[in-house]
């Protein structure tokens, strides 16, 4: 490694004439972990200058994640920052490459690869491919066998009977499939998605039988609203070898170690293969309220290549929740979560995470390729910090998540959080953030969610073309029977542009609001083509909705469904077909600017043209649209 360097450096954003000392380490893949190492030691003396690890380009290959801890914060005023090297690239991956490829027939390729999990995603040539899966949907019928629960488990709140086994009605593509336990059952329903992890299958005449890796397969059944499964309905098959017969399919054998490709016409034997295998890249954690990692940045790094393998318990997987990305994980007898002050459900954790975190900013970063449930995710007692001018594209999940769901108490010594760890995430800004083809496997999941967090900004956001909504902000609902939260507020959506939501899942809106979170705000955004468009839910109060721009016409651009939202005021909007629900206590509509058969104007053309990225940071925006990416059928949609 070459000696640190001073490097003075004039820090105009403090508008002053000071210069400020710079000490540079710099780094490159075959060196990082002893300069990380370097930089450890170097602070443990008095910090008297920014720090910053320079990052030559290339890849940077990771098994497990990085880990930053405190020992790495900035102290006395300076920052430590992982920050790319001008004009470089480095990659930070969590993919394995697949060489040794070996036609089978046709088409059909396989190699090794020493894996002890299951695959669930790969990349061919940078192009996406997919688990093999059935052509068509399997028709439900109905319940098969039921699971004792004593309530004594540690992921229960109470005894019951939960669901161990369906009944499919035997098609063409159902099989007693040679490695059950890898296969993935999904089911869509309103605003939710469960992937059901099988442990086998069965057969009896004309009926296969699914039965559930447990405990998981008993709390996804369980849930209440629509996170209730309808057993007589249809169901999503796929991940097994069995299914292998269409392009750009593929399926890992993991007792054989095999792994099998359906080519869509690459040359195998030179075509680049990506395996992802890390669960995440990078982990921007402190251990307490009081040993927090703190004023660490990361710049300019590109993301890429990770996995997740669902939810886990007792060796059982899955994927569900009742809404967004707050997941079940514990049993509940009547599916209710709301006693349980959300104590019941958890989210994972994401391609960078970050928690007992202050200071911390991402900029300018590339997310792109992962398979994670939520490309950054800011969980625990993080604070003053910003995810600003990022480029996330192709993510099986979405790409930045706020807080906890377990937050309705802080401090409380129930559930993921202990006293002295736990802590409301508040001072976050989310802004300039260029958002495609996220929460493409995870369907149920906005492009960008906040769970119970305060003064946080969600503004200047570009976000196309999400299964759900692009934003949701806020957590618990009027109707749950326990005391209002009181921890949410000043928060913003402001200067956003959002289209073409909904693209699978319906309820939600392109803008969705819960709880109570007085000194909000809603401004300036341009939505369009989405349903419900601007959304308080149940509890909703102390938001200010004015000078937004709505372009669409047919759906509802404004909801209010229950008379337990209030103090909500709405005026000064803009928009194509004035249809809106308004069942509020005190909530007010007034002024809205309808231009049904005529352009917007100037004022309202004003408000689209500043909605989106600033000038600061619009060389993100790539010269054409990502290319769209889908990872299941275009099965027909119920559209509402």
């Amino acid at each position: 490694m070459k000696l640190p360097i001073l490097l003075p450096l004039l820090l105009a954003s403090l508008g002053c004439n000071a210069l400020l000392a710079q000490q540079v380490f710099e780094a490159n893949p075959s060196n990082l972990t002893t300069v990380l190492k370097q930089v450890q030691k170097h602070l443990r003396k008095p910090q008297k200058e920014d720090i910053v690890i320079q990052l030559a380009g290339g890849t940077y290959l990771f098994t497990e994640p990085l880990d930053i801890d405190q020992s790495f914060s900035g102290r006395d005023g300076h920052t430590v920052t992982l920050r790319a090297a001008e004009g470089q690239t480095p990659v930070f991956s969590g993919g394995r490459t697949v060489t040794g490829w070996q036609r089978v027939n046709g088409n059909l390729w396989k190699a090794h690869l020493d894996c002890p999990v299951k695959l669930r995603s790969l990349l061919v040539n940078g192009r996406r491919a997919v688990m093999a899966a059935a052509h068509k949907r399997s028709q439900g019928a109905g319940i098969e066998s039921r699971f004792e629960i004593t309530g004594e488990e540690p992921w229960a709140f109470g005894a019951g009977q939960g669901v161990d086994g369906i009944k499919l009605v035997a098609d063409p593509e159902l099989h007693l499939f040679r490695n059950p336990e890898d296969v993935e059952i999904v089911q869509e329903k309103t605003w939710t998605e469960k992937i059901l992890c099988p442990r086998e299958f069965d057969k009896w005449g004309d009926t296969i039988i699914v039965r559930f890796q447990q405990p998981l397969g008993a709390i996804l059944n369980s849930m209440a609203w629509a996170g209730k499964i309808d057993y007589n309905k249809l169901f999503y098959v796929r991940n097994a070898y069995e299914l292998l017969d269409e392009p750009g399919e593929f399926y890992f054998d993991r007792a054989a170690q095999t792994l099998f490709y359906f080519s869509r016409g690459e040359d195998m034997t030179t075509a680049e293969v990506i395996a992802p295998s890390s669960e995440g890249l990078l982990r921007l954690h402190g251990v307490s309220n009081a040993r927090q990692l703190e004023n660490f940045r990361v710049e300019g790094v590109t993301f890429a290549y990770d996995t997740w393998n669902l939810m886990s318990l007792e060796g059982s997987r899955g994927f569900g929740g009742i809404q967004s990305l707050g997941l079940a994980y514990k049993y509940i007898p009547d599916g209710n979560w709301h006693p349980t002050k959300y104590n019941s459900c958890d989210t994972p954790e994401g391609c960078v995470d970050v928690k007992n975190a202050r200071g911390i900013q991402i900029t300018g970063c590339r997310f792109e390729h992962l398979g994670c449930a939520s490309a950054i995710t800011l969980m625990n007692d993080v604070s003053e910090s910003c995810v600003t001018g990022c480029f996330f594209n192709d993510i099986f999940g979405n790409a930045v998540t706020i807080g906890h769901p377990q937050h309705y108490e802080i401090g409380d010594g129930e559930g993921r959080f202990a006293p002295g760890v736990e802590g409301l995430c508040h001072d976050i800004n989310v802004t300039n953030n260029y958002i495609r083809n996220v929460s493409i496997d995870f369907r149920q999941i906005e492009a960008i969610i906040g769970f119970f967090c305060n003064t946080v900004h969600i503004d200047h956001n570009d976000i196309l073309g999400c299964p759900y909504g692009a934003i949701a902000l806020g957590w618990w609902w009027a109707n749950a029977k326990i005391p209002e939260p009181k921890l949410s507020g000043n928060n913003t959506i402001s200067f956003n542009r959002l289209g073409q939501s909904h693209q699978l899942l319906s309820d939600g809106g392109i803008v969705y609001m819960l709880g109570p979170q007085p000194g909000s705000v809603v401004e300036g955004n341009y939505l369009f083509k989405g349903p419900r468009c601007i959304y308080p839910d149940d509890g909703s109060s102390g938001w200010k909705i004015h000078d937004n721009v709505i372009n669409s016409v047919g759906q509802l651009w404004f909801h209010i469904d229950s008379d337990r939202d209030y103090d909500i005021e709405t005026y000064h909007n803009f928009v194509k077909a004035n249809n809106t629900a308004n069942s509020g206590r005190g909530t007010t509509i007034t002024d809205t600017q309808v231009f049904r058969n005529v352009d917007f104007n100037d004022e309202a053309k004003a408000i689209m043209n500043a909605s989106g990225i600033e000038d600061a940071w619009k060389h993100i925006i790539p010269a054409e649209e990502p290319e769209l990416v889908r990872i299941y059928p275009d099965f027909d949609i119920k559209r509402w």
